[in-house]
């Protein structure tokens, strides 16, 4: 039997997922077939089975892989050479990509389908949750490391969920209007934060 080379399976696996993400953001992840989304990737529908279990993790793979990088970043903050203002700062410019409002969609159809139908594992659930605690202590270590320790009045940690809160809401701003400066946005931000902690956001 001939075997099949790593190049090929890798540009096979994207194909797969270049097709899904097409089929998702024009039909939604539900009404979206997986007949539907191997015919886009011209291959038989069983042929994606092989690279993922079932739609909701293909749909899980869909999500950019910048993002994850971003995502990382945040979730490991002792190894991140940015500080706070600047990892922030690049987080909210790939709101700009085209893509990211594909992710976007996709995430919401996700949450709707969880909200409506009570289906944790359409949103996985206990993965977002896991991602907002990583997210929530890095943004805390982050800003500690920039500013220093917080003034004894000034709660931190509902600063950080804020930010949280802050970046998704941004996410669906920026699909619905895009024309929407979200850079200047992430700056006003930097700036109340700055005062709140009564330091200078750009050291």
């Amino acid at each position: 039997m001939v075997r099949v080379s790593d190049a090929h399976l890798a540009a096979r696996r994207h194909s797969i997922l270049v097709a899904a993400t097409k089929c998702f953001s024009q039909k939604g992840i539900a009404a979206a077939t997986m007949a539907e989304i191997a015919a886009e990737a011209g291959i038989s529908p069983g042929a994606i089975y092989r690279y993922f279990e079932n739609k909701d993790d293909l749909a899980r793979w869909c999500m950019d892989e910048s993002a994850e990088a971003i995502k990382h970043a945040w979730e490991n903050p002792t190894s991140a050479e940015m500080s706070f203002v600047e990892l922030s700062r690049l987080t909210f410019a790939e709101l700009n990509r085209p893509e990211v409002a594909i992710d976007t969609q996709l995430f919401l159809e996700r949450a709707l389908i969880y909200v409506r139908d009570g289906h944790p594992e359409a949103l996985a659930l206990g993965e977002f949750r896991d991602e907002f605690e990583k997210v929530r202590a890095g943004i805390l270590f982050l800003i500690e490391r920039q500013f220093g320790p917080p003034p004894p009045d000034v709660d931190v940690k509902a600063i950080a969920e804020a930010l949280y809160g802050f970046y998704w809401g941004a996410r669906v701003m920026k699909l619905l209007m895009p024309e929407v400066n979200t850079d200047a946005q992430v700056e006003a931000l930097h700036s109340l934060i700055g005062h709140a902690l009564d330091r200078s956001c750009g050291k």
